[in-house]
């Protein structure tokens, strides 16, 4: 399991949730609502270091309208309102500017899997929904493979670490005789000619056949 916060301190992001004064970083929290009135869906608002990413973390349990057949389309519509409005009335600014067109709202659900429909639309905001434990509102563990989803998750290099044995066995199975291989090289280029001539000529010369059956004899295992 990841904690989803230590992941965006990681990659250099700023909660802007748990700032003195969030206008250091050039966004005015209080046009984006009252300050004793935060919306309860509202877990995080991070923004780079850079300031040219910002995302909302969004509870996706949280249903805003009683009965409603698409809470997450609800969800989804209510934020893009939302953030905006805030566009517009910010316009000026050069951190807005800057932020615009890379919002993000990152949608975590720990329930049944949701309609993700919403992820084709990128009229105001990105959408990205990853599953996850709130339990802990400040502490939302994500597993491994849902991390991945995040845009900034760097993948370990030891990830990419070839497996030696699968390596091996591999080698084992390719042709390694040069006099075969050449065999073999010049067989698929002569195919190849003959094929746009539809001309087709499977024979294999006695010698090159020996070859091949001791290659295939061979205890690959």
């Amino acid at each position: 399991m990841i904690i989803l916060q230590d992941e965006f301190k990681k990659q250099g992001y700023m909660d802007l949730l748990m700032v003195e004064d969030a206008l250091e970083y050039g966004i005015d929290l209080s046009e984006l609502f009252d300050a004793d009135k935060r919306p309860i869906e509202l877990l995080g608002l991070f923004i780079s270091k850079q300031k040219d990413d910002l995302f909302f973390v969004l509870n996706g349990d949280i249903v805003l309208k009683e009965n409603d057949e698409k809470p997450m389309d609800t969800l989804c519509d209510v934020w893009d309102n939302r953030i905006r409005v805030f566009t517009i009335i910010n316009g000026k600014s050069e951190t807005i500017r800057k932020l615009k067109y890379n919002i993000v709202l990152l949608i975590v659900y720990s329930s049944d899997r949701p309609d993700k429909s919403q992820e084709g639309n990128l009229m105001i905001t990105r959408k990205i929904f990853i599953r996850g434990d709130m339990a802990v509102k400040d502490q939302i563990e994500i597993a491994d493979e849902e991390v991945i989803d995040l845009p900034f998750h760097i993948i370990p290099s030891d990830e990419f670490i070839p497996n030696l044995e699968k390596t091996r066995k591999l080698n084992q199975l390719t042709a390694c005789d040069e006099e075969l291989l050449k065999y073999l090289k010049a067989k698929h280029q002569r195919n190849r000619v003959r094929s746009k001539a539809s001309i087709t000529n499977k024979s294999i010369p006695d010698l090159d056949y020996n070859k091949i059956k001791e290659w295939l004899q061979h205890d690959h295992s």
